[in-house]
Formats: structure tokens, sequence, C-alpha cells
């Protein structure tokens, strides 16, 4: 099996801490820390050829851009204030860089200038209203944004509304404003969302009431097919979840617990709706987690443990990471080296 490139986020800042570059052999788990850049809480990331585009999560939030085409080295080409706070969340298409504010309840939107890096913010769209939970649904609360499968729709999740937006899209014009909504059970708070290989399927994970809402999806139409639970019907502790993906070969989907500590594992049945399988338990707060681009591996990032969870799916057992990050909270593979 290959190796490839890996890069964790991470809750740090200062010498030796904020971005970690990496090596990833598929072959035996073995992680290698090659190279890190001091960037404060560099919360998520997203990679395009070879730039490296992140949001830094703090009060003013910012936006980055790295060059990685040098192996040995990461260089930051620049940095823009995102315009709103706490962002936490980024996509990457064509052209455009879209962030999302956690703590604004707004979506800040960037073009890409020739060498990669970040112009000034083009455009803005913002959120209003609350929902029914009175601790965390006071306001917007933008978490999430994607492009759908079909390139048509920028999907993004607004936790503090209970909603998902669907903006049209064109790579001409840009983004339109005027957003298809699908709403979901009052005091979900919406996080984070997938979808099926074949795009057939979107999956919408939510933070508040711990369970992923399955729709059928057809060109920004979705109708509902199912909610299930990421927790064990036992589980009687406090828990949210955070992080969902699709195995590279689609037959599974994952969900992270944090409280519960765990990824939840599904399979995804013929007609979209989802069977449970399994729980992998992880360290404390696996805030993101992912499939290794083969499939054989999953990866958790124990936000409250600074460690890394590495488990071989194939033979079902735990490896030793046998490193050490500071409060990781994104892990994105890269290129096959």
């Amino acid at each position: 099996m290959a190796k490839h490139k890996i890069f964790f986020g991470t809750y740090s800042k200062g010498d030796g801490n904020g971005i970690f570059c990496g090596e990833f052999d598929g072959d035996n788990g073995e992680i290698k820390i090659t190279d890190t850049l001091d960037i404060e809480n560099p919360a998520y990331l997203q990679l395009n050829n070879n730039i490296l585009y992140g949001v830094s999560e703090i009060s003013d939030g910012e936006l980055f851009a790295v060059n990685i085409a040098d192996p040995a080295q990461m260089k930051l080409i620049n940095v823009k204030s995102t315009h709103g706070k706490h962002p936490c969340h980024l996509c990457v298409k064509d052209n455009f860089v879209f962030a999302a504010n956690y703590s604004e309840g707004s979506l800040s939107i960037f073009e890409i200038s020739e060498d990669g890096g970040i112009k000034d913010s083009c455009q803005s769209i913002y959120h209003f209203g609350k929902s029914v939970n009175p601790g965390r649904q006071t306001q917007s609360h933008v978490h999430f944004a994607d492009m759908t499968p079909d390139n048509k729709y920028l999907a993004v999740c607004d936790l503090g509304l209970d909603k998902v937006f669907l903006y049209p899209y064109c790579c001409d014009t840009g983004l339109s404003t005027k957003a298809k909504i699908i709403e979901c059970p009052p005091g979900a708070g919406p996080r984070h969302l997938t979808f099926s290989k074949d795009g057939e399927y979107m999956y919408v994970l939510t933070e508040l009431t711990n369970t992923v809402l399955a729709y059928r999806y057809n060109g920004g139409d979705a109708e509902f097919l199912q909610e299930i639970s990421t927790l064990p019907k036992d589980f009687t502790g406090h828990s949210t979840c955070a992080a969902i993906h699709v195995s590279p070969d689609g037959r599974l989907l994952g969900a992270s617990n944090r409280g519960h500590d765990s990824v939840a594992v599904f399979r995804i049945k013929n007609g979209g709706e989802l069977g449970f399988e399994t729980h992998i338990m992880t360290g404390k707060e696996p805030r993101d987690f992912n499939f290794s681009p083969d499939g054989r591996w999953l990866l958790a990032a124990n936000q409250n443990e600074d460690s890394l969870t590495l488990y071989d799916i194939e033979n079902d057992k735990f490896i030793d990471a046998n490193i050490k990050v500071p409060k990781p909270v994104c892990i994105l593979f890269g290129e096959e080296i």
C-alpha cells in the first residue's frame, strides 16, 4: 500500500505547533511528522492542488493559504480576515473559498489569486434567527459549507437555526443568495453533512441530538428517509456529535461522538437508509476522524487527549500511533508520495 501526505489541524499555536504535516504509511499505519507551521487554531483544512487552505478559529477569524509544493517545508502565502468570529469550516471550489463563521452566523466568500493566495472577501451572507435550545441556539451558528456532488449548490449547515441551506452556485457567477432550505428537527443542531458516493443520498449529522438524518437528494430537493442515533441505547451520559464521513468504497458511514468518545459506524443500505454496525472507541473528544484513502484505516483526532486513535479496519485492531499532536481537531489526507 502507498504512503500519503497527511495534515493535522489543531487548537494550538507557537513554535512547533499549529499545522502539522507528515507522511502516513498505509502498510503499517506509521505516521511521521515532517514539518509544522505556526498558525493559531487552524481548526479546519482543505487542499487544492499544492495549496492548503484553512481557517484560524479565533475571535477575529482568519483564512489562510499555504504552499505545500516543497515536501520539506510549508510556506505561508497570505492571511485574510473572514470578517466573522470563530470560523470553523471551509470549502474550496473553482476560484472561490467559502468560510463558515460559527459565532457570527455568516458565510464569507473569497476569490483565489493566481499564486493560490486569497483575495479580500468579495461577499458575505448572514443568517438571523434562533431555535429551541436556550443554551446553544439563541442565534445563527454557521458550522459547515461544502459543494453538493452535482456542483449546483453550496450546502451550509446552521446549527443555531436547525436548517440546512442550499445556495445555488455557478462557477462563472458565483453564489446566489436565494437558497433552498431543509428544515431539521427542532433542537437537533445540524453540524456537518456528507453524501453517498453516487450523490443520491445526503446525510446530516446533528450535534445536539446525536443523530444522522438521511435524505434522498435530487438536484437541490431532499426527501427525508430516516433518523438514526449515533449512541448506544443504554448510554446516559452527555455527548455531542462532531464529524461525519463516508468510506472510500462508499459502503460505510462514520460519525464521531464526543462524550461517548467513539466513532459510530453504519452500513449504507440499498435505498440510502443506514444500518448500525459498531462503535469504534477513541480517546477523549474525537472532534474529527477520517478514513485513509484505501479505506483500510480509520484515524480519530482526540481533542482533549492530545492524541490520535489509529484503527485497522481490515484486521479489526488498534495500532499505537506513536505520536502526540496537541489538541488535534482536523485530519486531512493528501496526495500519494
